[in-house]
C-alpha cells in the first residue's frame, strides 16, 4: 500500500499548529491530534508519535519532521509579515489552514 505523509499546519500569530495526516491514495485520515507551539514542545510530540509507529518509512518521518522544522523556524521569524497565503507558496508539501487572525 502506498502512503504519503503530510503536514498539516494551522498558521496564527500567536501559534503555530502541526499535525500529521497519512494520505492514501486519495484519502486522509488523521495521524496525530494537532500540537501548538511554542505552548508544547510540538516537534517532539510529533517525532515521539511518528516514532510509535513502526510502519512509516524513516526517510517519510524525517522529511516530514524537517519540513515541521522549517515552518517553525519560518513562523518564529516572519509571523508578523507573511501572510498564510504567502507562506503556502513557500512550503507546498504542507497543508495550511488560515484562521484570519
Amino acid at each position: 500500500m502506498v502512503y504519503q505523509l503530510k503536514l498539516k499546519v494551522l498558521w496564527v500569530k500567536n501559534i503555530l499548529g502541526l499535525g500529521i495526516d497519512q494520505q492514501i491514495i486519495k484519502q486522509q485520515y488523521p495521524l496525530t491530534i494537532y500540537y501548538f507551539w511554542p505552548r508544547t514542545e510540538a516537534w517532539e510530540q510529533l517525532k515521539s508519535e511518528l516514532d510509535s509507529k513502526s510502519w512509516l518509512k524513516k526517510e517519510e518521518k524525517i522529511k516530514i519532521l524537517n519540513l515541521a522544522s522549517d515552518i517553525m523556524n519560518h513562523w518564529r521569524q516572519y509571523r508578523d509579515v507573511d501572510s498564510v497565503e504567502s507562506v503556502k507558496n513557500k512550503f507546498l508539501e504542507a497543508s495550511f489552514i488560515d484562521t484570519k487572525s
